[in-house]
């Protein structure tokens, strides 16, 4: 898995060298580590901090002034749209944009991005066409654009006729763009960074799978650095995350953009158990009516991480990565 590579040569070169006393006792002790995480006795994130494995390191400033130069290169921020998503990735130069809220939160998403610096998108990703994620694309693609914009391919009984979908389809015609289906197994070579490849793997829709729920055709993506892997799906709910689970895929990954801000219909616990999340992010809105962040979910997700960030309590949430850590950056609210 991501987190834990195979180094296969190296090990046999390892094991020759051990004495046979030695890797009799460190197979013992690995068994029995293994069975205390199995048992809850000790958690697994308990073990990575013992053996250096820091789940974060956090700072609290507005600007990320304390954030290493090193690890500026790649940064995932998730940013505050209220009761919705919106989430830029930047790595090495290239830029992904992940929804972009309400309708109402266009503007603040393009300046967000005009902000980094960003003339044009690279990658536009359109999980799914609720209107709290797709509702401020048809301002960005028309202010700013992108070179790819990908979206789920839906059935056509559940294309949806609102206005909100067609001011984003009219959006992508008059930009000239065209719309790329979401596969599940496509990969793309994001960017290089000090050598490190920086790549995005497609794992939602699920090739085949049919739903009557729209969340459950959320496009999700898994976006490697190094050591350091996010999932980010959209709102996929328990249906959705049992066929993702079922692919064979490998979401097992440092950090985890909580699916459907929350709700206790996603993020299931045999889902985490597979993800196994050192550091999460919930996009929701303060005070909103449909109480995400529910707190099944929140009980679910401290289970594996003591590191969870909430847009609705700490506004924009970034997350910068020197391929090996990780540092957070909160915005404060404002009047705080």
């Amino acid at each position: 898995m991501a987190k834990r590579k195979k180094q296969t040569g190296s090990v046999k070169k390892l094991l020759k060298m051990l004495p046979a006393a030695l890797l009799i006792m460190l197979m013992c002790v690995g068994i029995c580590l293994g069975a205390l995480i199995e048992t809850g006795l000790v958690s697994l994130t308990g073990v990575q901090q013992a053996i250096g494995i820091a789940p974060a390191e956090t700072t609290d400033t507005p600007t990320g002034s304390d954030i290493p130069e090193e690890a500026k290169a790649f940064a995932v921020h998730v940013i505050d749209v209220g009761q919705g998503d919106s989430i830029l990735i930047l790595a090495g130069g290239k830029s992904i944009l992940i929804d972009a809220g309400e309708k109402e939160y266009g503007g603040k998403v393009v300046s967000f991005i005009k902000e980094k610096g960003i003339g044009k998108l690279d990658y536009i990703i359109a999980t799914h066409p609720h209107s709290d994620h797709i509702g401020g694309l048809a301002e960005v693609i028309s202010s700013v654009g992108a070179e790819k914009i990908i979206v789920p391919k839906l059935p056509d009984e559940m294309v949806p006729t609102t206005r909100v979908y067609e001011n984003f389809l009219k959006a992508v015609k008059n930009s000239g763009g065209k719309l790329t289906a979401a596969k599940a197994g496509n990969s793309y070579d994001i960017a290089e960074i000090n050598g490190l490849p920086v790549k995005m793997t497609v794992l939602t829709p699920c090739d085949g799978a049919e739903y009557d729920d729209l969340n459950n055709y959320s496009v999700s993506v898994r976006v490697d650095y190094n050591r350091i892997s996010w999932l980010l799906a959209g709102d996929l709910s328990e249906e959705g995350e049992k066929d993702l689970i079922n692919s064979g895929a490998d979401i097992d990954v440092t950090a985890y953009k909580v699916s459907h801000h929350g709700s206790s219909s996603s993020s299931s616990e045999m889902f985490l158990e597979r993800v196994t999340p050192r550091l999460c992010v919930i996009s929701c809105g303060e005070g909103n009516s449909y109480g995400h962040p529910h707190k099944e979910t929140l009980n679910c997700l401290s289970e594996f991480t003591s590191s969870i960030y909430r847009t609705d309590q700490c506004s924009t949430v970034s997350v910068y990565s020197d391929g090996t850590r990780l540092f957070v950056s909160k915005a404060s609210k404002e009047g705080e």
